[in-house]
């Protein structure tokens, strides 16, 4: 019968992982073929695999493992579809994980996941033992997940972390302040990673800073002018920029007289070695 309608024809739902998938990253899920031929999706649902669930094509797995999550979508005559991909979630992005593995010894590779994007430390053990020991402990015991990078100063471009979490509420150090190793022949050069201190000299814990600029004036001088301990760099991935350039243009304001504070925050959410 010409007068007859056309049967439904049902939605189809395809998704896939854009980029890689990183345990307290963002991951992305490309659902670009995702359509209903003869009508509209009017809903669509993940079962992210790991207990959670939502509509955002985007999801932070926390933990490192694999994952099958599921897209669900309904049409608007209520037929549905879906389609279920395996996601493996790695500690580092592969950019990461090949820039660890080209790292020389004795140097250790930390991966740090923040609310603006990974960035990879390459840690100078031979130069600096103490720091990197105490940076790498904060590490292993998971410390340094969810702090702030709680200052931006901008006089002499750097962030600064590793010692507060959300509301700037200040996190107590678990180990007892160091050794300054400053007189290293390490300059505070773009990119390098140091010991945030009070102005007694052997006072670091766990709070560290990244430079954004050439800050030589914070290198060592002499036993009365004794400046920072550089103990890393921010390996060049192809995310640092950005993401420094992202932390680096939040706002700033002062915070319980904590002047400098990135507002919106920005968080470290996590730290870890790798390989």
């Amino acid at each position: 019968d010409a007068g007859s309608p056309l049967p439904n024809r049902l939605p189809v739902a395809t998704a896939v992982v854009s980029g890689d998938a990183v345990a307290n990253a963002t991951t992305v899920f490309n659902t670009t073929g995702t359509t209903d031929p003869d009508g509209s999706i009017v809903s669509r649902s993940w079962d992210y695999g790991d207990g959670q669930s939502g509509s955002a094509d985007s999801h932070v797995y926390t933990a490192v493992r694999s994952y099958n999550a599921t897209l669900t979508v309904i049409d608007n005559t209520g037929a549905t579809a879906s389609t279920t991909l395996a996601v493996a979630v790695a500690k580092c992005s592969a950019d990461g994980l090949l820039l660890a593995a080209g790292s020389p010894a004795p140097n250790q590779v930390v991966c740090l996941q923040t609310s603006k994007g990974e960035l990879v430390l390459e840690l100078f053990t031979a130069q600096a033992p103490v720091s990197v020991a105490n940076f790498l402990k904060y590490v292993d015991d998971g410390f340094y997940s969810n702090t702030l990078f709680h200052r931006h100063y901008t006089p002499n471009p750097l962030i600064q972390g590793g010692g507060f979490t959300a509301g700037m509420v200040e996190k107590a150090a678990t180990q007892p302040a160091i050794v300054l190793e400053s007189n290293n022949r390490l300059s505070n050069t773009a990119y390098t990673v140091g010991m945030a201190r009070t102005n007694v000299a052997n006072s670091a814990t766990s709070q560290f800073y990244i430079n954004l600029a050439d800050n030589t004036g914070f290198d060592y001088r002499s036993p009365s002018s004794p400046g920072y301990a550089v103990f890393g760099q921010v390996l060049a991935t192809t995310q640092r920029q950005a993401v420094l350039d992202a932390i680096a243009a939040v706002p700033t304001t002062t915070v319980g007289g904590y002047p400098d504070v990135p507002t919106p925050e920005v968080f470290v959410r996590s730290a870890v070695r790798v390989p």
